[in-house]
């Protein structure tokens, strides 16, 4: 009903509320970031963990991971390690497309945004995924998602569509109407046996390849744009009370509130890392080979240094190797499994409020010092020391060795921390490294150094 002497009045609520807030909202990213080792249901009873209130039991996560495993059709893939597509083994593009829904899935969100989730997937999975998408808005959620060329039968599946050209919206409403709307406007402009999809796009994108064809399209794309934007005016109501209440400061800090202790965090993100490391044979086996290797090659290289005057330079030498033999590599190797997948990880769930940095990093040590902090020092430091003839003095270069093992893997971190990208870490770790080792005093005495660099030996923590 129109009218220049219509009034509307009333009210609306959201989920039986006025309050905006009451809106529970999730997204799923473009791409999918999963811990490969793990099994679907694996990787959502530890999302659950983390998203769900600490009040919940371990009873009702399980049954509420179990509920969204079958409603995402994940059953016959739940005992099934998540993979990362690149190896054999592992569920497909359109499975770890939907575990990646089923995490977000596990708030019950009354509104769930996905970006270009079809993306990567062959046509058979796309529909499926969409199905399944259109699956859970009939249970009553709401989908929004951003799609390009979609075939038909999955345009057909969109309840409402929002065309969008340039940043301008040319259309938006109910999929039924859309093709009249425009029909209305360019008269016989789809043929017959073509996707209305394909049609869509093609009517509201602008044609650069030639200067004629531009001006004829952005011509056509203008009078889109302006038919459209005079209907809306009178078509839709702007609630913008609302919307400014959804975003104010305060309400927006509520929204924000991270809800889960730091123990809490710990305790879950320490019993996943190890679990994942355990599992990743790679890794273990990669971190405790080097260390044995390492230990070999310098041990063999300084076989029983001579202690006397004529061995001096000799000890010199191998006092070095016993720290940037081991450390040195470490820290490359570090930086590498922290790019892999890590780092991704855990830079979505802090940006969902469910993990703080801090509780990330210790969880880590704690996993890793299990596995690695102790026991790669102690396989390199007992290798090099006894075929370089210290073995009177082992507990001190073990505790040396552990130290420095802390340090680099703290520097790799900060190398990560500062650049995401494993190539840009690597170069930051390789420059700081090269400074470190021409200011430890091994190749240059401290008192030879020129007084304005002789500074650097002080960020070194190599043994000068």
């Amino acid at each position: 009903m129109r009218g220049s002497n219509l009034t509307i009045t009333g009210s609306t609520h959201y989920n039986g509320s006025p309050d905006l807030l009451t809106v529970t909202t999730a997204y799923v990213t473009q791409t999918d970031v999963l811990i490969p080792s793990l099994t679907v249901r694996e990787t959502l009873l530890y999302a659950a963990s983390l998203r769900l209130p600490s009040s919940t039991t371990s009873q009702r996560r399980k049954q509420l991971v179990e509920e969204v495993i079958l409603e995402l059709g994940l059953k016959e893939c739940a005992d099934t390690r998540v993979g990362d597509g690149v190896k054999k083994g592992g569920c497909s593009g359109g499975e770890r497309r939907r575990v990646s829904i089923a995490i977000q899935m596990l708030r019950n969100p009354s509104i769930l945004f996905l970006d270009e989730p079809t993306t990567g997937l062959d046509a058979t999975s796309a529909l499926q995924l969409v199905k399944t998408l259109k699956h859970l808005a009939n249970t009553g959620r709401t989908i929004i998602t951003t799609i390009h060329q979609p075939r038909s039968g999955i345009f057909s599946l969109f309840d409402r569509v929002t065309l969008l050209s340039r940043g301008s919206v040319a259309y938006t409403g109910p999929t039924s109407d859309c093709l009249s709307w425009f029909d209305g406007l360019l008269p016989g402009g789809l043929r017959p046996h073509v996707n209305p999809a394909d049609y869509l796009i093609d009517i509201v994108a602008v044609d650069t390849r030639t200067k004629e064809a531009e001006n004829e399209s952005q011509a056509r794309v203008n009078k889109l744009l302006v038919a459209w934007n005079n209907e809306s005016a009178a078509r839709f109501v702007s609630d913008k009370t609302a919307l400014e209440r959804f975003w104010a400061p305060d309400e927006r800090a509520r929204r924000m509130e991270q809800s889960l202790p730091f123990l809490r965090q710990v305790q879950v993100l320490t019993s996943r890392m190890l679990l994942t490391t355990i599992r990743d044979p790679f890794g273990l086996m990669g971190s405790w080979s080097q260390a044995v290797f390492m230990g070999l090659a310098c041990g063999l290289i300084f076989y029983n240094i001579p202690h006397s005057l004529a061995g001096i330079r000799s000890t010199e030498a191998a006092l070095y190797m016993l720290v940037v033999g081991h450390s040195y590599p470490f820290i490359l190797f570090e930086i590498y499994r922290l790019t892999r997948v890590d780092i991704q990880l855990f830079d979505r769930e802090r940006g969902e409020n469910l993990v703080t940095g801090v509780a990330w990093v210790v969880s880590r040590r704690i996993a890793h010092g299990i596995l690695e902090d102790f026991i790669v020092p102690l396989l390199f430091c007992s290798i090099f020391c006894y075929l370089s003839g210290f073995q009177g003095h082992i507990s001190i270069f073990l505790a040396v060795v552990v130290l420095v093992h802390h340090i680099a893997v703290s520097f790799a971190l900060f190398c990560v921390a500062l650049l995401r990208n494993f190539t840009w870490a690597t170069l930051i770790a390789n420059l700081f490294a090269t400074i470190q080792t021409c200011g430890s005093g091994f190749f240059a005495q401290a008192a030879t150094i020129p007084v304005y660099t002789r500074w650097v030996k002080y960020i070194s923590y190599y043994v000068s």
